[in-house]
């Protein structure tokens, strides 16, 4: 018997055909199940004979499957409602916009946007954990550096030197030379003096009495340079280390007298100054220039400077030009000025320290051998009271303390640079009392006057070998500024 099909209802089977297409979106093991009951159900519309239990289970899991389906798709559809803000946990993230997508003028602002993706972890270094950079050590890095540029400008003080024949032709017209430029004048100058020298071996005239002054020399003063051109004055030409003479009045009086030896003057002096424009020059004040340019209108006196700042023109005015005669030549010879700045105290300040003195403890010896011996009896009793109190300090334990565990000999290597170098500075920190030191200097019969005491303790500040500060009380404290090995070593000096 012919099998009888019934007439599917085309409705029913787009019905069937978008629970397939929703199946698709569920995972792989719900798509097969609900595959597998659509092909038993079209199986069981073609075959009568089915057995009804497992119809009714079939139907079943399909309508299971379609409700998952459905549900899935509600969710997809309708977004979730949720309350205003920002869900807990959630990170404010940003999506970075690609470099090559932004102008070149803003892609530095973009690179440096602040934010957790830029943030970088602050250092804990600071300058403080620095140590002072030394004069020693300053002079072996300086001595490595090599320019690269050496023979070029060594070539340029070559080209220079021809002009030295118009520039004592200047100066024997009675006029003033002013060089200027970029770099140092030092060498430039030296060569010129040398050539003046020769010159005159060659027309087997006496040596010309030259005198270099160094502007950029801390302590400089116009007293300085009168009486070293007063000794230039009466020493004889052949003669190497003449005995200085020494003027004693105000400048304007001390220039009064030097300029009587001149007029009755045999030879004429040449006053080379170097670096004349320094911050730490003493003739850029008005009234020093005002006796230098007097000093150079005289006609024994041949006068070449050194200029090294672009507005050197601004510290002559115009009626001292006048009296200077000055002619200008532009001597660039791009060294560097190696003398004129004082690199080691420079960047001590910029680090916000305060610098040692020139020399460290050899230069304090040095100092010390040229004082008189109540100043040399008085530091050594200010480096005594302060290595006693460092001395006690260490003994009530105010000091780190060391583990017992690590080698003495081992204590330098394990350190951190942090710790040696709060250790080196402990004793700097350290001063006496200033009515304390007095009573003892008094004691000793070092100093009869309050007066004395304070001349004694400005010529050590002025050689930056002392130190004054005043405490929480108001009260003043004098110290060195040595660390603990170094006051030791000035002081066995001292002692022996």
């Amino acid at each position: 018997m012919p099998t009888m099909y019934q007439e599917r209802n085309p409705r029913d089977d787009l019905l069937h055909q978008r629970d397939i297409d929703k199946s698709s979106k569920m995972p792989s093991a719900k798509k097969r199940k609900a595959q597998e009951v659509a092909v038993d159900l079209e199986m069981s519309e073609d075959q009568d004979e089915l057995d009804p239990r497992l119809r009714t289970i079939a139907e079943d899991a399909l309508a299971d499957t379609i409700e998952v389906t459905a549900r899935e798709d509600t969710a997809l559809e309708t977004p979730s409602k949720r309350g205003r803000g920002r869900p807990k946990g959630a990170r404010n993230k940003r999506t970075p916009t690609p470099d090559g997508d932004i102008p070149p003028e803003e892609r530095y602002f973009f690179q440096t946007r602040v934010g957790p993706a830029n943030q970088q972890p602050t250092s804990t270094n600071s300058f403080s954990a620095l140590g002072l950079l030394t004069h020693d050590e300053y002079l072996v890095e300086s001595r490595k550096y090599r320019d690269a540029h050496e023979l070029e400008m060594r070539y340029l003080l070559k080209l220079h030197a021809r002009a030295f024949p118009q520039w004592q032709f200047e100066l024997d017209q009675e006029f003033s030379i002013c060089l200027y430029g970029w770099g140092s004048k030092r060498q430039l100058v030296t060569n010129f003096a040398e050539y003046l020298c020769r010159q005159a071996v060659k027309k087997d005239a006496p040596h010309p009495k030259i005198v270099v002054i160094n502007g950029y020399a801390h302590k400089l003063n116009v007293r300085h340079v009168l009486n070293t051109i007063a000794t230039a004055l009466r020493a004889d030409p052949d003669e190497e280390d003449p005995a200085p003479v020494r003027l004693v009045g105000q400048p304007q009086d001390i220039l009064d007298t030097l300029m009587t030896r001149l007029n009755n003057a045999s030879s004429r002096i040449h006053l080379f100054i170097n670096s004349i424009d320094h911050v730490s020059s003493p003739f850029r004040t008005t009234a020093n220039q005002a006796l230098l340019a007097r000093l150079s209108a005289h006609p024994m006196i041949n006068t070449l400077m050194t200029c090294d700042t672009p507005t050197h023109n601004s510290i002559f005015p115009s009626n001292i030009r006048d009296q200077y005669s000055l002619l200008f030549h532009d001597a660039t010879t791009f060294a560097a000025y190696d003398a004129e700045t004082n690199v080691v105290d420079d960047v001590n300040e910029l680090l916000g320290r305060k610098g040692r003195r020139v020399g460290g403890s050899q230069g304090v010896s040095f100092v010390l051998k040229s004082l008189p011996e109540n100043a040399r009896n008085l530091y050594r009793l200010l480096l005594s009271e302060i290595l006693t109190i460092v001395n006690d300090d260490e003994a009530d334990g105010t000091q780190e303390p060391e583990d017992e565990f690590i080698d003495p000999s081992l204590l330098d290597a394990t350190a951190t640079p942090r710790k040696q170098h709060t250790r080196s500075q402990a004793a700097e920190d350290i001063g006496v009392e200033y009515r304390t030191l007095y009573q003892k200097a008094s004691e000793e019969f070092i100093c009869s006057s309050d007066m004395n005491f304070r001349f004694l303790l400005k010529e050590f500040h002025d050689h930056q070998m002392l130190t004054t500060r005043k405490d929480a009380s108001g009260t003043e404290v004098l110290g060195v500024p040595l660390d603990r090995g170094e006051m030791e070593n000035v002081l066995e000096e001292l002692v022996l």
